[in-house]
């Protein structure tokens, strides 16, 4: 067809001014593999056919889609959400949005600026947009044990957790609860010595951090993905 011949520079040019690219229903109709070879997009919505048949089929395609992308460095959002069951298994396989009535039905501004208000959701602003963004693309799927955490320079937040970290939490639990627990009380020796850390980190000049409790022993690996200004 001779306007695919044209899409690409048109897909490129409007990338190039700022805009944001998106395929949408991929894997349903003419939103092929193939499209993600030859055209730059920035996100793929997958195709709501996956939550009608939320089978074990649909959770590994679902699974090799987000992981593909991830690879390709290209977004993702999921269409049809409707239970608390498909949410938590996106966001364990690191799925980023999800669009559905799980949440709300759409609404007009006035009742979305009302329900925002009553639900207390907060509103991110460009600067975090483009945070997550980044933070979006981590494996979380993989066979390495991976969390996110945030630290805002004085407190951290455990944003997530993938299933081979919470293997390791287990062999020893006590040192990770002690973490958590202590890790925003600036009294604490083990928040100072996580503070110290997370500058290094920052500064790449460390990339391990040691802990020992009793008879149990924890090492955590860390980088930083993103940086929100």
């Amino acid at each position: 067809m001779p306007y695919l011949r044209m899409l690409p520079a048109a897909i490129h040019n409007f990338r190039q001014a700022g805009y944001e690219v998106w395929m949408d229903d991929f894997g349903s109709g003419y939103s092929s593999l193939n499209y993600l070879k030859n055209f730059e997009f920035d996100e793929i919505k997958l195709d709501m056919i996956f939550m009608k048949e939320f089978d074990e089929a649909s959770k590994k395609i679902l699974t090799a889609c987000v992981k593909m992308a991830k690879d390709l460095g290209i977004h993702t959002l999921a269409e049809g959400v409707e239970t608390k069951q498909q949410l938590d298994f996106l966001q364990s396989i690191g799925c980023e949005r999800i669009q559905s009535f799980y949440y709300s039905k759409p609404l007009p501004t006035g009742e979305f600026a009302k329900l925002v208000a009553e639900k207390r959701i907060e509103i991110e602003n460009w600067q975090q947009s483009k945070f997550y963004q980044c933070v979006g693309l981590v494996d979380l799927a993989c066979d390495k044990p991976t969390c996110l955490a945030l630290d805002d320079g004085s407190h951290f937040r455990l944003l997530y957790v993938n299933e081979e970290f919470q293997k390791e939490v287990k062999r020893a639990p006590a040192v990770f609860k002690q973490i958590v627990n202590e890790w925003n009380k600036p009294e604490s020796e083990i928040a100072k010595r996580l503070q110290a850390f997370a500058k290094k980190v920052d500064q790449g000049e460390a990339s391990y951090f040691d802990l020992k409790q009793t008879e149990q022993y924890l090492r955590l690996s860390a980088q930083q993905i993103a940086k929100c200004s």
